[in-house]
C-alpha cells in the first residue's frame, strides 16, 4: 500500500497517472490518494515509474492509519508508535521526520502543533534520540527511512517509516523579486538539482516583469530577457541583463555558442510551447532548460505522453528530463532538463 500526496484538486489526475505504474486506487481525499499494487512488493519498473510521477508530491510506503480526538492524544499515540518501532535499535546518526498535511491553513496549524507536542514527548522519553532528529524527507533517489506523518483531517493521519519526496516545497519569497513567479523558478532549481552558475548565459523567454530573470541574476548569470513588456526594478537596472523588446516565440538565438540556460514562462497553449521547444532543442540552442506549461483545460496526461514520446516528443533531444507539478504551479506543469550535446 502507498499513500501519495498531491495538489488539492488533482487527486483524479494523479489516480489516472498512477495506473501507468500498474497501481490501483484504494481510496482518496483532499490532496491524497491511497493506492495498492498488484503484488506485495513493487517491481523495479514500478519503482522507476513512481519516481517519475508528475503530480505526486510525497509517497509513503505501507502507511498506518491513526486517529485521535485531541492534539495531546495524537502526540501520545505517535510517540508510542515511534518508540515501539525503534525498539532496541541503536540510533547513532541523524534520522528524518516530517509532519505535513493538505493546503488547508487550519489543518496545517494543527499538524505543526501535534508535531511540536510529539517532539516534546519523545525528548522526555528518549532525549539522545530526539537530539538526532532532522526535519524533512531527504530528497534522494529512493525511499528514505524515518518517521513521516500526513494528516488528512483534524482527527486522522497516516504514518509511515519509509517515504519518498519528489522535491516540491514551499519557497521563501524575496522581497526584491519583481513578481511571485520568482518562487516557481526557485522551486524548480531545487527539484532539478541544478542552477545557473556565475557568468553562465541565460535566455529568459517571456521575461516581463522579471521574476525569473531576477532569480538567475542573483546567481551571477548573464541574462538576455526577451519580452515586449517592461522589466521592473531591480532587474531593469542590473549590469548583467540585456532586455530585447521582441517576440519570445519568434526570437532566434544567433550567438556562436548555445546558451547555458533556457528559461521560458509564456502564457500560451501547450502545443505552441512544444513547437517552440522542438525549434530550440533540435538546433541545440541551449544546454539546460526550465520551461513552464500552462495546462488549463488541456488533458495533462495526454500532454505528458506527447512530451515523453520517443517518436516526435522531446525525449529524442534530451540527456535528462524531469516533469513535475510544483508546489507553486497552479494549472501548470514544469519541465526541467539537459539537451544532448
Amino acid at each position: 500500500m502507498l499513500l501519495m500526496t498531491c495538489k488539492e484538486g488533482y487527486e483524479r489526475i494523479l489516480t489516472r497517472e498512477i495506473k501507468t505504474c500498474a497501481l490501483n486506487l484504494s481510496t482518496k481525499g483532499k490532496g491524497w490518494v491511497l493506492v495498492k499494487s498488484e503484488g506485495e512488493v513493487l517491481s523495479k519498473p514500478q519503482q522507476a515509474c513512481l519516481f517519475e510521477l508528475c503530480f505526486a508530491y510525497h509517497i509513503l510506503e505501507n502507511p498506518v492509519h491513526l486517529s485521535a480526538a485531541s492534539v495531546n492524544g495524537f502526540a501520545e499515540a505517535l510517540a508510542d508508535l515511534f518508540i515501539t518501532d525503534i525498539g532496541q535499535q541503536r540510533i547513532a546518526a541523524l534520522w528524518a521526520y516530517s509532519f505535513f498535511s493538505s493546503g488547508n491553513e487550519q489543518l496545517i496549524h494543527r499538524t505543526k502543533t501535534v508535531q511540536k507536542c510529539w517532539l516534546e514527548k519523545i525528548s522526555k522519553k528518549m532525549s539522545r534520540v530526539a537530539k538526532l532528529a532532522q526535519e524533512g524527507i531527504p530528497y534522494s533517489a529512493g525511499f528514505a527511512e524515518g518517521f513521516f506523518v500526513h494528516f488528512i483531517d483534524f482527527d486522522q493521519a497516516f504514518v509511515s517509516f519509509n517515504a519518498f519526496s519528489q522535491g516540491q516545497q514551499r519557497m521563501q519569497m524575496d522581497v526584491h523579486a519583481p513578481s511571485r513567479s520568482y518562487l516557481k523558478l526557485e522551486e524548480a532549481f531545487h527539484v532539478f538539482g541544478h542552477e545557473p552558475q556565475k557568468d553562465e548565459t541565460v535566455i529568459d523567454l517571456g521575461a516581463s516583469p522579471g521574476g525569473w530573470s531576477y532569480s538567475a541574476l542573483k546567481r551571477g548569470a548573464i541574462v538576455t530577457a526577451i519580452d515586449h513588456g517592461p522589466l521592473k526594478e531591480p532587474v531593469r537596472s542590473s549590469q548583467n541583463i540585456t532586455h530585447l523588446a521582441a517576440d519570445a516565440l519568434t526570437y532566434k538565438h544567433n550567438f556562436h555558442e548555445p546558451a547555458d540556460w533556457l528559461l521560458c514562462d509564456i502564457l500560451e497553449s501547450p502545443d505552441i510551447i512544444l513547437n517552440l521547444l522542438h525549434h530550440w532543442f533540435s538546433r541545440k540552442w541551449c544546454h539546460h532548460f526550465i520551461v513552464n506549461f500552462k495546462v488549463g483545460r488541456e488533458d495533462p496526461l495526454a500532454l505528458l505522453r506527447e512530451i515523453r514520446s520517443r517518436r516526435g516528443g522531446l525525449l529524442q533531444y534530451c540527456r535528462s528530463l524531469c516533469i513535475r507539478q510544483l508546489y507553486h504551479d497552479r494549472e501548470e506543469i514544469t519541465l526541467m532538463g539537459e539537451v544532448k550535446k
